[in-house]
């Protein structure tokens, strides 16, 4: 069997091209303008809630938004949900209730608590969300990558080291940005002819990188033919371990594709061989945090502000042959002159 010709790829950009419109499309709520008096010299608190603050991107992101609070003076606190999102609305509430000024929701899908939002909003309290799903009404700001980019993206990749036929795994978890990611990359697998035999999902409970882990060890370990040849990650946190799975049991023929890419993912990259590479939001942490607290400036200060305001992060491939120096994430522009984004260890 010979490898995806050119043209197929080509083929496989314009799911790409009709995909980023249908992302740019769906799931919009309809916008008003968002106004509360001005809050003057009154001390502002801030409520974070974050889906899961263990993983190395919350970490990271939550560090930004106390970066920015404490440089505006402003208290802030994060709750995390440790990824029972059964706790979402009861979080919410009491957020709401202890009058926090403004909401910030890190990954959590906005229909779990939507209720709670437009609570928020008669209130006068805007809510912001990164990754958070499709927009409902009451939310102030949301900042996204679009989803079936990254899914078309990442599963064109791994589908151009593959061949006509081969088998797959895929693993995810139920959010709504993975349940997309996953529907884009059905729609590549499906055009070039590679089957996925099974479809692994973590249901939120236990470290979700270790669960990933054993998960598809038994997987890789019930392969007795030795007929999968790939897996396709919807996050960096299943695909790094998913790579060290096939390793440790001498798959080396079966190679990952992922996406998100975290500081951890790029150390990875060059230790793992059979870990392709991430299809990446391309999220510039200090700058979309930043967006977040200027957004709020806005607000505080009493100016009219458009809700259900949408901004995209322009996703980027990333791979062993453009993998940028030690201590740098993805940057199109290079490295030269520049600081260092992380420290390495």
């Amino acid at each position: 069997m010979e490898k995806l010709t050119v043209k197929r790829t080509r083929r496989a950009l314009i799911f790409l091209v009709a995909l980023i419109f249908l992302a740019t499309t769906i799931g919009l709520a309809q916008a008003g303008t968002f106004q509360i008096q001005p809050k003057g010299k009154k001390k502002i608190k801030i409520g974070v809630m974050d889906l899961i603050s263990s993983i190395e991107v919350s970490a990271n992101t939550c560090k930004w938004y106390r970066h920015w609070a404490k440089e505006k003076g402003w208290e802030l606190q994060v709750f995390d949900l440790g990824f029972d999102l059964a706790k979402a609305q009861s979080v919410m509430d009491n957020m709401i209730t202890a009058g926090y000024d403004g909401i910030i929701v890190n990954w959590v899908d906005f229909r779990n608590y939507d209720q709670q939002i437009m609570k928020a909003y008669k209130k006068g309290i805007p809510v912001q969300g990164i990754a958070c799903g499709n927009m409902v009404p009451g939310v102030v700001s949301h900042g996204i990558a679009p989803d079936m980019v990254n899914g078309s993206m990442s599963a064109t990749y791994l589908a151009s080291k593959l061949r006509t036929g081969d088998k797959i795994l895929v693993y995810y978890d139920p959010s709504e940005h993975h349940v997309a990611q996953l529907n884009a990359a059905k729609v590549v697998f499906d055009a070039f002819k590679i089957k996925i035999v099974q479809e692994l999902m973590y249901k939120g409970t236990g470290d979700p990188s270790q669960v990933c882990y054993e998960m598809m060890k038994n997987a890789i370990l019930a392969d007795t033919q030795k007929e999968i040849k790939g897996v396709l990650t919807l996050w960096e946190g299943y695909g790094i371990p998913t790579a060290r799975a096939a390793l440790e049991l001498g798959r080396k023929d079966i190679v990952v594709m992922t996406i998100d890419a975290s500081q951890g993912f790029y150390q990875e990259m060059r230790n793992l061989p059979n870990l392709l590479g991430s299809s990446d939001g391309n999220y510039d942490t200090p700058n979309w945090s930043r967006k977040l607290f200027e957004n709020f400036d806005i607000i505080f200060a009493g100016k009219p502000f458009e809700d259900q305001e949408i901004w995209f992060s322009v996703p980027v491939l990333i791979t062993k042959d453009n993998l940028p120096p030690p201590g740098y994430y993805y940057n199109p522009s290079g490295y030269k002159g520049r600081p260092q984004d992380f420290k390495v260890k």
